[in-house]
């Protein structure tokens, strides 16, 4: 459960990162081309909260000890998609200055955008699904809704090894920890059993 003195401080922590970036944005150090390194920032800890959001499961099954962390789950897929949105408005704005006609052009040159943008719009809707209303309101499809969060990871994957051009670091360093994570939460042993299963009912026709 949450403590609610320590409310501020984790928000404190989760927005540090934002409050920089905008600090930064204010105060000239990305000029004369701030949308680069906006955008390229912003994506990083997008990044960062999806590889944190998955490896919760991971850790807390195999240390017990870690299982406290399991009280800040929601608020690190909060703030994947905040991340996520402020990487999104920053090519809007800083980048595009929302100049549609520019933007379908640059569709056109830089397809891995959808990419992108279908992980977003998954991170939103579990976003949207996240409050404990809408878990009581879907029932049932909640958690299969959620596990969405696995194409939002492989789609961000392939959005950061997409766009590579000269530097591939990024991609490098992220690849691990999204892709470990993911193989982790797949449960071998029922693929195993369920497909088992499925080879003594064929036989037995």
């Amino acid at each position: 459960m949450w403590d609610r003195k320590e409310k501020p401080y984790v928000l404190v922590v989760f927005c540090a990162p934002f409050i920089w970036l905008v600090y930064s944005l204010l105060s000239g150090r990305y000029f004369p081309d701030p949308a680069e390194p906006f955008m390229t920032l912003s994506g990083i800890w997008a990044s960062v909260f999806i590889c944190m959001s998955l490896s919760i499961t991971p850790l807390t099954k195999k240390f017990k000890s870690l299982r406290m962390i399991n009280r800040y789950r929601r608020f690190i897929g909060l703030a994947a998609f905040w991340y996520a949105l402020v990487h999104l408005l920053a090519y809007l704005v800083l980048h595009a200055g929302f100049n549609l006609s520019w933007i379908q052009e640059d569709l056109l040159k830089r397809p891995y955008i959808y990419i992108g943008v279908l992980a977003f719009v998954i991170l939103a809707a579990l976003a949207i699904t996240s409050p404990k209303a809408m878990v009581r309101k879907l029932g049932k499809r909640w958690k299969p809704l959620h596990k969405m969060v696995y194409i939002a990871a492989l789609a961000t994957l392939a959005h950061l090894w997409w766009q590579i051009k000269a530097d591939s670091e990024i991609a490098i360093w992220f690849t691990p920890f999204l892709v470990i994570p993911l193989l982790l939460r797949i449960d071998f042993k029922k693929m195993k059993i369920n497909a088992k299963n499925t080879c003594t009912k064929s036989t037995s026709h």
